[in-house]
């Protein structure tokens, strides 16, 4: 699955966002505890950003750790 345009909490604007990689979900089930489901969690892809929720339930997310953060590729 590609990604969708989604709002995300942190940077205040529309961006696009893809769905957690395995070893993003295992962060989350690290975090949450090993009950909490990871299908549905959609991460956004601006640079720099660790936002992640379930999609359209913003209140159900959080932040992935600094290790996951995505800087921005230069522009050229």
């Amino acid at each position: 699955m590609g990604t969708r345009k989604l709002a995300c909490p942190t940077c205040g604007t529309m961006e696009d966002f893809r769905l957690l990689t395995e070893a993003e979900k295992t962060a989350v089930r690290e975090d949450k505890g090993s009950g909490y489901r990871v299908d549905n969690l959609w991460r956004c892809t601006a640079g720099g950003c660790l936002s992640y929720y379930r999609h359209l339930n913003k209140s159900d997310g959080g932040r992935l750790p600094e290790k996951f953060r995505e800087e921005k590729a230069a522009e050229d």
